[in-house]
């Protein structure tokens, strides 16, 4: 799935194109992040995993050289729409499986 990088620009609220390498590698990021949560990247178009990476990527863009303590962890919202997209894809191999042919 093709992520809009001018999709992600304007939910980042961000203008021009001197961000563009960045914002593209926070892309990166927050699909590697949902594939680790167990969030497979779609072939078609999903709008809850559209929001779930550009909410990510705008995390990552806001809090980039964060170090102070006391940061927030979670960005709310996002987990339950995380776990939700997780649960369909377990639920979509559970199908597959059963559906195999027995010998």
């Amino acid at each position: 799935m093709v992520i809009d990088l001018e999709a992600v620009k304007g939910y980042c609220r961000v203008d021009g194109d001197e961000e563009d390498d960045l914002l593209l590698s926070l892309v990166d990021a927050a699909k590697e992040y949902l594939s680790g949560a167990g969030v497979n990247e779609p072939e078609g178009d999903n709008p809850l995993y559209l929001l779930a990476v550009k909410a990510l990527t705008l995390h990552y863009y806001d809090h980039r050289g964060t170090t102070e303590s006391g940061a927030v962890a979670a960005i709310p919202g996002i987990q339950n729409a995380i776990v939700q997209l997780k649960l369909r894809a377990e639920a979509a191999r559970i199908v597959e499986v059963e559906s195999w042919p027995t010998a």
